[in-house]
């Protein structure tokens, strides 16, 4: 019995990831909801543009958010996943797998819609990768719900 030769990819970091010349595997992203919003600051931290953002989004129609800003805009995008445990820090696509996305999201959305009518097992060189936000800012995180809110209170004025 042979063994899948795409188990443990690892997540490529760094600069030398050229997102054109890779093959990544995306399988992992395909179940989630996203939200998509212009990039700004440092794309390896959860900064976005919030008048931007946008969703949700299937993994096709995310896919398609961020091919078509970094085609027609030339913006890279910020892929935020979308989660119901408030509590939880912030889950983000990795830059190189949003790198990766806007090089390849045409091939990418056809064959999500083709779903397996060609079923060639492909030689990944790599997976998608994840970065998990900052939750110093969250309310209703553990770590930060002892802290307390100081309000200054403000004189009434009256007529």
């Amino acid at each position: 019995m042979s063994q899948d030769p795409n188990l443990n990819l690892p997540v490529k970091a760094g600069d030398d990831f050229v997102g054109e010349l890779e093959t990544m595997d995306l399988t992992e992203l395909k179940d989630k909801l996203y939200m998509v919003g212009v990039s700004t600051g440092d794309r390896s931290k959860g900064q976005f543009l919030c008048s931007t953002i946008r969703g949700p989004f299937t993994f096709e129609e995310m896919c398609e958010g961020v091919g078509i800003m970094w085609k027609e805009e030339q913006h890279h995008a910020k892929v935020i996943l979308c989660q119901k445990d408030r509590a939880a820090a912030p889950k983000l696509l990795d830059q190189n797998t949003v790198d990766y996305i806007e090089a390849h999201f045409q091939d990418i959305i056809t064959e999500s819609l083709l779903d397996g009518v060609f079923d060639d097992v492909k030689d990944y060189t790599c997976r998608a990768g994840l970065v998990e936000g900052e939750n110093k800012d969250n309310p209703f995180a553990k770590d930060n719900q002892d802290k307390k809110v100081e309000v200054q209170d403000e004189e009434d004025d009256r007529l």
